[in-house]
């Protein structure tokens, strides 16, 4: 019977909003349709009230109702300035950001009527968003402009905008009608990786021993030459490019393209054994995206997994696009999340070294070295001590655990 009951329970707990259906739809309605000086003046209406219940205060009535009224009348001219506009919106983009930047949405307004005031903005945004409206425009009939709005962002992952809409005011300012764009927008927050100067953890101890060669520039490249490029401590020096180090002044190598198939594998593990590990999900995140880009800056990086799912990646930054893609769109940890830690078994078998980046502990024959986000758990039974990476919530013991350097 308790089974039966905390099933129930977990189960209803997303759908706990719809009660709320009411009082939500009402502040949506606030926020389309009101202003920011419209709704200073409306809340003077039930302060008004509040005042009146004072007694011999009458004035506060008689000030209230003359609120009353002035909203009539601007709803009156608000259906008018709705029926006799037209507005179209098309071309609507939005650009990938950092958690923490400022978002910039761009849209096309088409004009099919004349437009004293209009600005662009996005409604019903979810709390780690807050919406900044575009400037106020003036677009003629038959014209189009594009308009400019901005989205404050708080932390990553993707977000739906369902209603990116071209406000048009009414005559006193006070209200204005939002004509939605027919379709929803998706915006991109990327976490902000960790920036890794040096990784020596990648080939410590025994089990490093299978990363080495990988780092060795020489030992995985084809026999395409691609470019040039700076040089890196550990670089062959006879790749050095004589040209280009006796034009500049400094050290350039050449640059070959590396054999497909051959890299070191990447693994996200975000299963959790209980929330406390959960929270620390999001460093977890950045700590990936970090790595990975060292990965790829030195062309290393083979495969790179979420869970059970294989991302597909290449060298150049569009790989890295994809990459920040994906772990963007990885849920948020939450109390209600239960995800249940299962062993990693890839449908296609991992061929080279796998560096894990987990919540939890665990021994799996395919991973070479896990990197722990977390405390250590006071049962662990970890016998190989070079292939594990132990770094609390705060990822500062990074550099002290022989992890490398952050900044």
């Amino acid at each position: 019977m308790q089974t039966q009951f905390l099933k129930w329970f977990v189960n209803a707990v997303p759908r706990a909003p719809k009660k709320k259906g009411v009082l939500m739809a009402v502040y949506f309605w606030w926020l389309d349709y009101f202003t920011p000086a419209g709704r200073a003046v409306a809340s003077l209406f039930p302060l008004s009230m509040f005042a009146g219940m004072v007694p011999g205060f009458w004035a506060a009535w008689v000030f209230g109702g003359f609120i009353f009224l002035f909203y009539l009348g601007l709803i009156f001219s608000l259906f008018i300035t709705a029926k006799r506009s037209k507005v179209q919106i098309k071309n609507v983009y939005v650009a990938r950001v950092y958690e923490g930047e400022i978002a910039t949405l761009e849209a096309e307004i088409l004009a099919n009527s004349n437009l004293d005031c209009v600005c662009l903005g996005a409604n019903r945004l979810t709390p780690p968003l807050k919406g900044i409206d575009s400037e106020f425009a003036k677009i003629k009939k038959g014209l189009s402009q594009k308009l400019e709005c901005y989205i404050q962002t708080k932390q990553r992952g993707s977000f739906k905008l369902e209603k990116v809409s071209a406000n048009v005011l009414e005559i006193m300012g006070m209200l204005r009608w939002p004509f939605a764009y027919s379709d929803s927008v998706e915006l991109l927050v990327y976490p902000r990786p960790f920036k890794i100067n040096q990784f020596s953890f990648l080939t410590k101890g025994v089990s490093g021993m299978a990363f080495s060669p990988y780092l060795m520039p020489a030992f995985s490249r084809g026999m395409n030459f691609i470019g040039v490029r700076k040089y890196r401590e550990g670089d062959s020096l006879r790749d050095l490019h004589h040209k280009a180090f006796a034009r500049y002044g400094k050290p350039f190598t050449k640059e070959f393209e590396v054999e497909r198939g051959s890299g070191v594998i990447l693994f996200l593990d975000t299963a959790a054994l209980n929330f406390s590990e959960r929270r620390h999900l999001e460093n977890a995140i950045r700590l990936t995206a970090g790595i990975a880009r060292w990965l790829l800056d030195r062309q290393i990086l083979g495969r790179f997994f979420i869970d059970e799912n294989e991302i597909s990646v290449t060298c150049g930054n569009e790989s890295f696009q994809m990459l920040m893609d994906a772990l963007a769109r990885i849920p948020t940890a939450t109390i209600s999340q239960n995800k249940k830690p299962s062993v990693w078994s890839p449908s296609a078998r991992a061929m080279d070294p796998v560096l894990r980046i987990g919540l939890y502990e665990t021994e799996n024959a395919l991973i070479n070295k896990h990197i722990i986000v977390g405390r250590r758990r006071k049962n662990s039974n970890v016998e190989n001590a070079d292939s594990f990476l132990f770094i609390d919530e705060n990822l500062k013991a990074f550099e002290t655990l022989g992890g490398g350097d952050l900044s």
